[in-house]
């Protein structure tokens, strides 16, 4: 007889189906800086991401041990405060100031197309929470520069004030602020630290992001780097502070987004939360590391067919995610679900869905009032209990 077309098996069959995996953690920080290294062994790349890990890797950012460029000291001094994967961007040095800027700003090379400066960040095979360019970001230039690239990568940017004086820091950011322009990601820190330098056999000062970015990567993304010891000499102005008092050139400064490094009763710390737009720099941090985890794990699922099961598992596995924030104490709420007015029929024909992640934030303590009142209420309790 012919064979039977509708016949498939004289058996069983047995499909498994596993839910989709969960996000996991919202991630640790990872380190990237554009910087120049002349010195730099043949081995480590221009325009190209490198990966320092250790003080074998960071070695080879100055072969020569002279200490030249920027790129040794923010490698070492990173180290030395916190283990986290640390990209370099290593560009030439120009023949003047402005040639290396633009070298650090960098673009597209028209002959070979490669990724040059600060646009080679995108390179990195490990997406950076934080980026630098340690000597060129009291530049507003670089600055604007490494705040696009941020606004990309969803990070943020460790940049240095113009280390001259409080009046020229105030007024420097004053120039940032805007909607869309990625100032709300720039952490700038003022003044220039000295630190001890082997090649000099004494102190030498250094940008100030060269330090920050130790203290901010050393603490998680949604948390505030304000109040971190700093392991330094001096500084190359004196910034008062004072813990009771609003006066200070400190508290002004912190009034501008500006932090600063300070002598403090217990030693020198880094003082300020906020970015130069007066956001939280830990609000933008926690902002990043959620929108970077929904990214990633949002790419399996792209082209499944919009069923109910389907909407109704990714939900869940957001929602599972968030959960984990809160028993983390990473945020202190947070609920996801459908959005109830953006899902129309035509925009789901359309193939798009609305899916709606609310969060709380915890916000940094950065200010203590303490009520210190004298009662008489508690010496009547007193002589009543000495005269009973």
């Amino acid at each position: 007889m012919p064979q039977i077309t509708n016949f498939e098996h004289n058996g069983i069959t047995v499909i498994t189906n596993e839910p989709p995996p969960p996000l996991g953690p919202p991630g640790e920080n990872v380190v990237a800086w554009v910087v120049t290294a002349p010195d730099k062994h043949e081995s480590v790349p221009l325009n190209c991401p490198y990966r320092v890990s250790n003080s074998t890797t960071a070695a080879l950012l100055d072969s020569k041990g002279d200490e030249r460029g920027t790129g040794w000291h923010a490698a070492i001094q990173t180290l030395q405060r916190t283990r986290v994967p640390q990209y370099f961007i290593v560009v030439e040095e120009g023949a003047d100031e402005a040639e290396t800027t633009k070298n650090i700003i960098g673009g597209v090379d028209t002959d070979t197309r490669q990724l040059t400066g600060i646009s080679a960040l995108a390179l990195c095979s490990e997406r950076p929470t934080l980026i630098a360019a340690p000597g060129f970001s009291h530049q507003k230039s670089v600055v604007d520069a490494l705040a696009s690239m941020a606004n990309k990568l969803r990070c943020r940017v460790i940049a240095d004030g113009p280390a001259q004086n409080i009046k020229q820091a105030t007024k420097y950011s004053e120039q940032f602020g805007g909607d869309g322009t990625g100032h709300d990601r720039v952490y700038l820190v003022e003044p220039m630290p000295a630190i001890y330098s082997k090649k000099a056999q004494g102190n030498i000062y250094v940008p100030a992001s060269t330090l920050a970015m130790g203290a901010v990567a050393a603490v998680k993304p949604w948390e505030s780097p304000g109040n971190q010891g700093i392991y330094i000499q001096d500084v190359s102005y004196h910034i008062d502070y004072n813990i009771i008092d609003k006066s200070t050139d400190g508290n002004l400064l912190n009034k501008h987004g500006i932090s600063y490094f300070a002598r403090t009763s217990d030693g020198w710390r880094l003082i300020g939360n906020r970015t130069v737009t007066g956001d939280f720099i830990s609000h933008i941090g926690l902002k990043d590391a959620i929108a970077r985890k929904l990214e990633a794990a949002s790419q399996r699922a792209m082209s499944k067919n919009l069923t109910m099961s389907f909407m109704e598992q990714e939900i869940t596995k957001v929602d599972l995610f968030m959960q984990d924030l809160v028993a983390s104490e990473i945020i202190p709420g947070g609920k996801v679900y459908l959005h109830p007015e953006l899902n129309t029929v035509s925009r789901y024909k359309n193939g798009s869905w609305y899916i709606v992640v609310e969060y709380g934030r915890y916000s940094p303590n950065e200010h203590m009032i303490y009520h210190v009142n004298a009662s008489d209420n508690i010496i009547e309790e007193f002589l009543e209990e000495v005269l009973s």
